[in-house]
Parts: structure tokens; sequence; C-alpha cells
């Protein structure tokens, strides 16, 4: 018969762990602590605290900056999700000291740092600058939409929010006589629970139309870049509806320009705008404050600065041509143009998976684009996939019309 070693989940062992050793250098957490506590100045971070001589002492800055910056490099952004980590994490302990921050300090020093952080963000750039890891010769500019904390269901122009709240003002008159009509019907047979869901729903519609009505009190119509309204949103009125890769989004269009020696970001910021078309003179104009911090003087001009294709636009060119830059940015169109694409299947109409290259320019296909597979008895698609029945309304093969 088999023997196997015994183990017991109820007995305990004393691991001795040292928090240095944990921090190798070569890695990011090591990085992180060691620019963190050598090479930045964080007292800007002092006038925060007022507990000199009265109240409780506070985890140190420093300690919550890497917490949250090693914890966004790996996808952490909750603050809860930071809190476990410095309770679970052996990585997320060396960095932190051993201490753990409960997640309500960790998001309230992540929401009130928005200065400070412009002014750290200047400070690594100078410690990039100092180890040789900014190039200023070639800067490239892109961006990603970003979803934010609100909902698409919450945008509108101010005419689509007004008739919102007419329905939930309607739907409110509704829910009482609904109500009322159940009190004289079912009188006290029904129990106290369904009452109170009924209560609980009309004052969830009140909420809403209350909260759409105080929005649309305080705030005017937004306007847009061809000076038509676009659509407002009730929970983050700086947010718009953007197309991702996911799908339609409410969110930002975060840009970055890049540094082109060793992919340093030298300026970021967020639009509430999905387009590109108006973004290089405020991104150009960004990047040129934060390496003017840094000691140099006029670093954008006569440099190379490229683009994908979304920022072609007449105001783009003309930013870039005040800013004195050597900007390479594509038209939409230029490929069509180049004579060596002239053979070229990539930048023709779409084709399938498998390249199959279509003559005629209709978007449907007809029976003569499928093939029958004897040996299963299947359909096969133009791209090569067996068909399968789903649904009543079907024909087989011997079916008769």
């Amino acid at each position: 018969m088999a023997r196997y070693k015994p183990y017991d989940y109820n007995q305990l062992l004393m691991v001795p762990v040292s928090l240095e050793e944990q921090l190798v250098p070569g890695t990011l957490e090591y990085a992180i602590h060691h620019v963190i506590e050598e090479r930045l100045d964080l007292r800007i971070f002092d006038e925060r605290y007022r507990n000199d001589e009265t109240g409780r002492t506070a985890i140190d800055p420093k300690v919550l900056l890497k917490i949250v910056l090693f914890g966004y490099s790996r996808g952490l952004t909750s603050s809860r999700s930071l809190e476990a980590a410095c309770r679970e994490n052996v990585v997320f302990m060396a960095l932190s000291c051993g201490q753990k921050p409960d997640h309500s300090t960790i998001a309230a020093f992540v929401s009130s740092v928005d200065q400070q952080t412009r002014d750290l963000f200047t400070q690594v750039l100078l410690v990039c600058d100092e180890e040789g890891l900014l190039g200023g010769t070639h800067f490239s500019l892109d961006g990603l939409k970003l979803s934010s904390n609100a909902s698409k269901e919450w945008s509108g122009t101010f005419k689509e929010l007004e008739k919102k709240k007419e329905n939930l003002d309607r739907k409110v008159r509704e829910a009482v006589r609904e109500q009322r009509a159940a009190d004289r019907r079912e009188g006290r047979k029904k129990s106290d629970s369904d009452r109170d869901r009924r209560e609980q729903r009309i004052k969830r519609l009140k909420q809403k139309a209350e909260r759409i009505e105080k929005f649309l009190s305080q705030n005017q119509p937004r306007q847009g870049a061809r000076g038509k309204e676009v659509q407002s949103n009730v929970t983050d009125n700086e947010s718009a509806k953007m197309i991702s890769s996911h799908g339609v989004v409410q969110g930002y269009n975060a840009n970055a320009v890049v540094d082109d020696k060793a992919q340093v970001v030298v300026h970021p910021e967020a639009f509430g705008e999905g387009e590109d078309g108006r973004h290089m003179a405020p991104m150009l104009e960004g990047a040129k404050e934060r390496l003017e911090a840094t000691g140099r003087k006029e670093p954008l001009k006569d440099k190379e600065v490229s683009a994908d294709t979304s920022y072609y636009s007449v105001t783009n060119l003309e930013a870039c041509r005040e800013a004195e830059v050597d900007a390479y940015v594509p038209e939409p169109k230029f490929r069509q143009r180049d004579p060596r694409f002239a053979d070229s299947l990539r930048y023709r109409r779409p084709t399938d998976k498998h390249k199959q290259r279509y003559q005629s320019k209709r978007r449907w296909f007809g029976p003569d684009d499928f093939t029958w597979d004897d040996r299963k008895e299947t359909l096969i698609c133009p791209a090569g996939h067996a068909l399968y029945k789903n649904g009543t309304r079907s024909l087989s093969k011997n079916s008769s019309i």
C-alpha cells in the first residue's frame, strides 16, 4: 500500500522575512523604492498634514506612493485591492514596510494629490535626464480610450435629459397610482415587505428625476468642435462617449507624448473628446513646459514629432507649424496614392480571414458562395466554417419549397 508524508494545515510556521531582500535590484519594485526614497523630494506633501503637536501620526506619503505606483503597474487600481495586497502580497509588504494602510486612506491620498503629482512628474523627468534616458530628438504622440466611473445611460443633450426626466416623473406618478390601487384592493392582506418594495421603487425614481433636474439647473450645454451641442453626462460631465476597441465607452481620451530613446513619457493628458483632431496643440505645449522644467531650452524646436492618421487635421498641422517641429502625420488616404501599394491586397477592400479576395462589391452572400460537404452532410460558408441549424425556420438539402 502506498505511503505518503503526513501534513497538517493546523500547524504553525515561524518564517523570518527580510523586507529589504524582497526588493531585488533590477526589478520594477526596487526601482520604485529607490527613486522615491533616494531621488525625489516629497516635502511637498508636508503641508497636507496638521499633526505636529496633536493628532495621531500619519502613514508616510512615500509608503502610499510606492503602493499606488506598484499597484497600478500590476493592474490593481481600486483602493480595496491595494489594501488587500498590503496584507497578503510579500512585495507589497516590503514596499509598505509592514504597514497596512486602510482603503479609505489610500483613496483619500489618490484623490487629493493632483498638484503634487505634477511636481513629482517633473522630478521624475529630471531623474530620467540625469540617467541619460531622454534623447530629445524624436517624440511620438498617441492615445487610447479609458472608461470613466460614469454610465452611458446618464448621457444626452439637454433636450434628451429633459425628456428622460419627464419619463421618470411619469413613472413616479404611475407607480404611486399602482401603489394606492394595490392598497385599496389588498388592504392588509399583502405583507409589509411588498409595500416597502413599491415604496423603495418610487423613492429611486424620484431620486433619479431630482438628480437630472439638479444637473440641468447647475450646468450649461456642452459645445462640440463644430459649435453644436454634444451630449453631457450627469455623473461625470467632463467625460464623453467614445468608440474604443471594446465598443462605445463613457470615458476619456488619454494621450501621451513619448521620447523615442527609452520610451519615457514626457507629458500625459486626458481629454473629454474622442477625436484627436485638436489635441496636438495642448500636447506639444504640455511637453514643452515639462522639458523646459528640466533645464532644456526650446526642447521641441526643429525636433521630430510623429503621430498616426487620427491626428491629421488642419488644426493639428497649424499647431505643429507654430511649435516649429518637424511633424510626421500621415493623411488618411496616403496609401491609395502610393504606387508601391498598387498591387498590394492589404490596402484594398476588406477580405476575410482566409485572405479570399472577392471581385464583387456586394455586401452579402448568395447560394453560389456556399458549398455542400457530402461526407459530413453540412454546408460550408465562404470563410470555411460548417454551418449548423439554429431555429425552426430552416430547410434541409432534400426539403421542398
